[in-house]
């Protein structure tokens, strides 16, 4: 599990309450980040979270110095990070801005009273990837790859990306356990390559900042897949793509197109 996992990402400027989620959040194995003064706007928001992959926002809906609502609202529809959680928390008497969090998107709002007398509690019940999740991560991916999965990952390696999209998005509607990442982040990623051979620099872009949020979560090596070697090649194709920027996508080399790697097993 890629170390973003274990990352919690906090709006919260109290003392009150910034103590105990540290707290508690390291006692859990988080690192948590307090975001007390920064822009709202969708080109910091979005590549901060996707480059933090938060297991968890957390939203003190007093906070004064960010502008909660605008953060919730870019990151719950923004299809590369409307994944992650958010668990928002406020006065029991200001209704009005309860429900404003509830319809801005949070996944959970409660009091200050609930929240403070059960940080901990609130973290394991709200942070993406809990201990149930993990474990049977865990045990999906000892299991032998589906056919579909090889399939896709056949079309992939032949460069028939948009093949590779229809087979695997067959096979994540299909598995409704959490291997299901494994499958949508493959075809992310090769539909990032399909339009980096169409030129379609923001496109690309886009399906890469996607795919973090499937593969980041994943054991280095899940159903046969190297999904360590993935990520490793991934990342380089999208580096390069953003040192050449839109007006050079025409110069990419196609070799960083890399094919997925798969485990030999006896």
């Amino acid at each position: 599990m890629a170390e973003s996992e274990r990352r919690i990402v906090a709006l919260v400027e109290d003392l009150f309450f910034q103590e105990p989620i540290s707290s508690a959040g390291h006692t859990l194995g988080y690192e948590v980040e307090f975001v007390n003064n920064a822009p709202v706007v969708a080109e910091y928001v979005i590549p901060y979270l996707v480059a933090q992959q938060p297991a968890l926002i957390i939203v003190d809906l007093n906070i004064k110095a960010v502008d909660w609502r605008q953060w919730v609202v870019t990151a719950k529809t923004n299809p590369a990070t409307r994944r992650i959680p958010v668990l928002a928390f406020g006065s029991h008497t200001h209704t009005d801005t309860l429900e404003q969090a509830r319809k801005a998107g949070c996944d959970a709002v409660i009091s200050n009273g609930a929240f403070k007398s059960n940080v901990a509690g609130m973290i394991r019940t709200y942070a993406r990837g809990g201990v149930d999740e993990r474990d049977e991560l865990l045990r999906q991916s000892a299991q032998a790859p589906a056919e579909l999965l090889l399939k896709g990952i056949h079309e992939f390696n032949a460069g028939a990306y948009f093949e590779q999209h229809e087979t695997l998005e067959q096979a994540w509607r299909e598995e409704p356990g959490p291997i299901r990442q494994l499958y949508q982040g493959i075809l992310q990623i090769g539909v990032a390559y399909y339009q980096i051979q169409r030129h379609n620099y923001t496109g690309a872009i886009k399906m890469f900042q996607r795919a973090w949020q499937y593969l980041n979560p994943l054991p280095e090596v899940c159903q046969g897949v190297d999904v360590a070697q993935l990520r490793h090649d991934a990342r380089a194709a999208q580096a390069e793509l953003e040192r050449l920027g839109p007006q050079r996508i025409a110069e990419f080399n196609p070799v960083l197109l890399k094919p997925v790697q798969m485990e030999i097993r006896d």
